[in-house]
């Protein structure tokens, strides 16, 4: 039997030539008329690519640019090819509830050493066991034995910027509140300290902590490339990459030389609580999973506390009435204590002003604004009379919720008193911890803690000013996944009260 013949060469690249115009048609016109997203709008160029969204995120400017889509398109905005932003409160419980079958995405899987920890797990029973196992190092009891620790790393802190302001030097507040914070939640973490309220970040591991900052951006977009970054052809992403892996060695040196260290009898600090806890079948930890996961705890208790603290006071001291009834507020409560000693945090956690500005900063400048990107799951769902199919990509950010100009009227004003009549609407859309569900911050009454007794112990200690202008454009948001002011710096003059 004769074989047919096969088509030439020639034949096939004729045919390939005569579907071409056909494919680049389908192409342009898939978005538009077939795609099961086409209802959702968006910009033209962002149906297309993802890469105007890759290169806002390197510029550190992601959430700045998806909210100014949701300022014009709505609460629904496509993104890319096959994600979608949301600020619709009704599909929050639906994307991050307790019931929600909504996975994390990938860009989760490439963060810190693509370990899975608490933050990053993407299998939801997976999680809920880990966080089963780590939840006791966080009820309220636990949090009251960490006061101790944040008041003395508090006292220390007050006292190195009461010497300056006595020298007549001004206080660059932003580097205070991270030598501060970081200083707690490696005493929290490892029961040590770096000192870095003494040494500033002269700390090798520290500085390696800060330098592996600027890959995030990378990692967001293209984090399958994340086993080559040393090889990339970018410094940055080469010294970024390396901070990271000296960073995860450190960390696990810490841990193995704590193990090996005779331990002191009712000591308080995460890593013997890890190190203690078990799961259902009386199991710990594995090795490499405590490593990590004390590295994760002191990037999530460091710069979020800092740039949050940075960004509050700045907003307290430019408004005098603000400043005056925090004041007025701290005085009738502490009255009789000495301004030289640390608040304690039963004292102030019920101040109702005090508690309103937390809220307020919290709101307005968030620490961590952007996108918590979800898959839709298999089969597809419908989310507020929206069907997406799976695998779509779905997220919400806390810049744009908690600017929602009808649950937040005049919502780019920093107003405290806004909570004092705060409202179900209120509560539904305010995420800086992140939605209500299995995935809100396992941290957040501790932070809350942190952040009441510091800014109390300083307001209440010392009359704060600004040693030079502060610009908007200086305390503008600066997003590398955590956020912080573009400028670097809140120089102030602080004066003792009598």
């Amino acid at each position: 039997m004769a074989s047919l013949p096969l088509p030439s060469l020639t034949a096939l690249s004729w045919i390939a030539l005569c579907a071409l115009p056909f494919l680049v048609i389908y192409w342009l016109l898939y978005p538009w008329y077939i795609s099961p997203l086409r209802k959702v709008r968006g910009p033209w160029y962002a149906i297309y690519t993802k890469w105007w969204l890759a290169y806002k995120t390197w510029k550190g400017v992601r959430a700045y640019a998806i909210h100014e889509l949701h300022l014009k398109y709505g609460p629904w905005v496509r993104i890319a090819p096959d994600e979608v932003s949301t600020s619709d409160s009704q599909a929050l419980g639906p994307i991050y509830g307790v019931s929600s079958n909504f996975v994390k995405t990938e860009f989760y899987t490439y963060q810190l050493r693509g370990i899975p920890e608490l933050f990053t797990m993407s299998d939801r029973k997976a999680h809920a066991k880990r966080r089963r196992e780590l939840a006791h190092l966080f009820t309220m009891t636990t949090i009251k034995e960490y006061e101790s620790i944040v008041s003395e790393n508090v006292k220390t802190c007050m006292d190195l910027i009461a010497a300056q302001g006595r020298a007549g030097k001004s206080c660059n507040l932003y580097d205070w509140w991270h030598y501060l914070s970081m200083d707690i939640v490696c005493e929290l973490s490892f029961g040590l300290t770096f000192d870095m309220l003494h040494h500033g970040t002269e700390n090798t591991f520290i500085k390696d902590i800060y330098g592996l900052l600027p890959i995030e951006p990378v990692r967001w977009h293209f984090g399958f490339l994340n086993r080559y970054a040393h090889l990339a052809p970018f410094k940055f992403i080469r010294d970024a990459e390396a901070c990271g892996v000296r960073t995860f060695e450190a960390a696990r040196n810490i841990v193995a030389d704590y193990k090996e260290k005779p331990q002191r009898p009712g000591r308080k600090d995460l890593l013997q609580k890890m190190l203690l806890a078990r799961d259902e079948d009386g199991q710990p930890l594995p090795d490499v999973e405590v490593d990590i996961q004390a590295l994760a705890f002191m990037f999530a208790g460091a710069h979020t506390t800092s740039s949050s603290l940075t960004w509050i006071v700045w907003r307290i001291v430019r408004d005098p009435q603000i400043h005056r009834k925090l004041n007025e507020e701290l005085d009738a409560a502490l009255s009789a204590e000495d301004r030289h000693a640390v608040p304690r945090h039963a004292s102030i956690e019920n101040l109702t002003y005090l508690n309103c500005i937390v809220k307020e900063g919290l709101r307005i400048d968030t620490a961590i604004p952007g996108s918590v990107p979800r898959y839709v799951p298999r089969g597809g769902a419908y989310i507020n009379g929206r069907y997406f199919p799976e695998r779509t990509i779905i997220s919400a950010q806390a810049y744009t919720c908690h600017r929602d100009p009808v649950v937040f009227p005049d919502p780019d004003r920093f107003w405290p008193e806004r909570w004092l009549d705060e409202t179900p609407a209120m509560r539904k859309l305010y995420v800086p911890f992140g939605a209500d569900g299995p995935r809100k911050c396992i941290g957040m009454h501790l932070a809350m803690m942190e952040l009441r007794v510091i800014l109390a112990a300083l307001f209440h200690r010392f009359e704060v000013s600004f040693a030079e202008l502060v610009t908007e454009e200086s305390m503008r948001m600066h997003e590398l996944w955590l956020a912080s002011p573009k400028g670097g710096k809140l120089d102030c003059v602080v004066k003792e009260k009598v």
